[in-house]
């Protein structure tokens, strides 16, 4: 399994203008061109088929396909691009950066965090932003952000892809540790940072993506290994104490931590 990319700094995940949400969602942060909510509005109901689309209150509505998700509109902020840039991990295009640091507001969409139910919605969604002048994605809930052409394919693309869609790997002075394992209804991981940063990526990977894909019964003192005569590591569940209940990136599900037995 390739690794998910390079594991970034405790803080360049940092959220960009989206008040406090319970963790039971999964934000999307999609900057554009539009001055105020009349252009976001003007954008989006001239959108062919013209009549399909509408944007009222705090909702966006498909009228055709009668579903409609949470959306807010946040003025530009200043540091909009940097955050975009260490969450994108290198992946985001010059151009696409240089329309970022042009954007005049910001899309922010919610939908719950589950993603074996919602990556349909996602995807339809995303488009109608993406039609109406979208820039890029950032998830807000877990702290990556992908070019339109990534986003698109993680999402249609292999469960691992749709797992890379969503989850980032963090490294602060004690540890790394994944955030986005809440949008499949599982804990995150973390292991020492005594690891090679390659390895400890490697690892994490593995094991969420077992979760993932498995759904093991686990507890602690239990043992996990990337293989049969790979190193097995014992297995302890914690609270997670990184975010706070509000905070959108928190996991209500705790941590795995994994220490080498």
């Amino acid at each position: 399994m390739n690794r998910l990319g390079r594991i970034v700094e405790e803080g360049s995940t940092g959220l960009i203008g989206v008040r406090p949400h319970v963790a039971t969602e999964m934000i999307l942060c999609i900057p554009g061109p539009w001055a105020d909510r009349s252009e976001f509005l003007r954008a989006v109901i001239t959108l062919e088929p013209k009549g399909r689309y509408m944007f009222a209150g705090l909702v966006l509505a498909d009228l055709v396909a009668k579903d409609h998700v949470p959306l807010e509109i946040h003025s530009a902020d200043p540091h909009m691009a940097q955050a975009f840039k260490l969450a994108g991990q290198g992946r985001l295009p010059p151009e696409v950066m240089h329309s970022l640091q042009q954007h005049k507001s910001a899309a922010y969409l919610h939908f719950p965090a589950d993603m074996a139910s919602q990556r349909q919605r996602i995807v339809s969604f995303s488009q109608i932003i993406r039609s109406a002048g979208g820039i890029a994605v950032k998830v807000e809930s877990s702290g990556v952000a992908h070019p339109w052409e990534r986003w698109m394919d993680l999402l249609g693309g292999t469960p691992f892809e749709q797992y890379s869609a969503l989850v980032t790997l963090i490294g602060d002075e004690r540890s790394y540790y994944s955030c986005g394992m809440h949008h499949f209804g599982l804990p995150e991981c973390e292991v020492s940072n005594s690891f090679a940063v390659a390895e400890a990526a490697d690892l994490m990977n593995r094991f969420n993506f077992w979760q993932a894909a498995e759904n093991p019964a686990l507890a602690d003192g239990h043992t996990f290994s990337v293989a049969q005569e790979a190193p097995r590591f014992a297995m302890h569940r914690k609270p997670d104490t990184r975010h706070e209940p509000n905070h959108p990136s928190f996991n209500p599900h705790g941590v795995w931590q994994l220490h080498a037995s």
